[in-house]
């Protein structure tokens, strides 16, 4: 990863369907407005990589203008201050995005949330000719047993297990035994910790059957040619947001090429456009949501519906999640160990 030039903008930016979306709404259309050259640079999975993390710990210059991340990264990046804090006057459209693009806890802006993510029910199509699946219930199904997939450290997961465990939402994280209590029943069914880059084939050759997805992942999987569906199960779906922010230690100019692509990034016609790209519910309040969201059975599309959002505030999640990732990585050495306990 080279230092970002002099005429080019350098953007951290996630592989496959996100990448493809990035460009073609937003760098794409940002480079034919400016004439400034937009280059990705590519990294996997929820946590930043050591070549962006070691020059900026450093105090140095850092290889990127705009770091695309998961906003409980970008919330830990600004509480040890390694962000650029934006400012309304440079970044207009901050002042008009629904409340939960601005981070909790924060007197400003270091970092904003770009549009909210949905966790879905994906599921081969094959194994279900006859019915969609229409609960979460289903990866306790013992037909499915080693053919599920989750994230690494089940990333996104609680909300849902806390619910089928028997428990509230409310309750996270006061109270999450319920949520433990499912994992150790799911664990036995779990064949995959993954990022979904690497799952594409498994899904092809049948490995597994049923996967808890964020949608832009399923509608990827969907462009790839592979024999998959998803859905909305009736007991709600959880979401996570990402986010744009600032590294700090940039030159000057790169840092207000960096506010020009996020201020752009943030305006209503891109917002419709990428949001439309990835399936997501756009912050900027005047753009439409996707039609995959609208067009499907359950799914919110705004993010006021408390009805069918299984919410837990990033900012909890940020202040558990080492906590939640020693539970789940217990339950897990568990289920490797022997047969689970409950």
């Amino acid at each position: 990863m080279k230092s970002p030039g002099s005429h080019e903008l350098a953007v951290l930016s996630w592989g496959g369907q996100w990448d493809r979306a990035l460009r073609r709404a937003v760098s794409a259309p940002f480079e034919a407005k400016t004439g400034i050259r937009v280059r990705h640079e590519p990294y996997v999975g929820l946590d930043l990589p050591d070549r962006l993390l070691a020059p900026l710990y450093a105090g140095r210059c850092p290889p990127v203008a705009v770091v695309w991340s998961n906003a409980v990264t970008a919330m830990r990046a600004a509480h040890e201050d390694l962000c650029d804090p934006l400012r309304v006057e440079e970044t207009p459209n901050l002042a008009v995005l629904h409340p939960r693009a601005r981070p909790h806890g924060f007197a400003g802006w270091p970092v904003v949330m770009v549009y909210a993510v949905l966790y879905v029910l994906v599921y081969r199509r094959a194994v279900f000719a006859d019915h969609v699946p229409d609960s979460w219930q289903v990866l306790l199904d013992s037909r499915h047993r080693g053919k599920v997939a989750l994230y690494p450290h089940g990333n996104g997961i609680h909300a849902v297990a806390q619910l089928l465990g028997g428990g509230s939402v409310a309750d996270i994280p006061a109270d999450m035994t319920e949520c433990w209590h499912f994992l150790r029943r799911l664990a036995p069914q779990v064949r995959t910790l993954d990022y979904s880059v690497e799952m594409t084939e498994s899904l092809r050759r049948g490995d597994l059957d049923l996967c808890f997805r964020a949608l832009p992942n399923a509608l990827g999987f969907r462009a790839a040619g592979v024999d998959v569906d998803w859905v909305a199960p009736r007991e709600g779906v959880p979401d996570t947001m990402d986010a744009f922010w600032i590294p700090r230690h940039l030159p000057r100019t790169a840092a207000e090429r960096a506010r020009q692509y996020i201020d752009f990034a943030l305006s209503t016609p891109i917002q419709e456009q990428w949001c439309g790209m990835l399936g997501t519910i756009p912050v900027h309040p005047d753009s439409a949501a996707p039609e995959v969201l609208r067009r499907r059975a359950r799914v919110p599309y705004t993010l006021n519906d408390a009805d069918r959002l299984l919410y837990v505030p990033d900012s909890v999640k940020l202040e558990w999640e080492h906590e939640w990732r020693r539970q789940f990585a217990g339950i897990f050495n568990e289920r490797n160990a022997g047969p689970s306990s409950a």
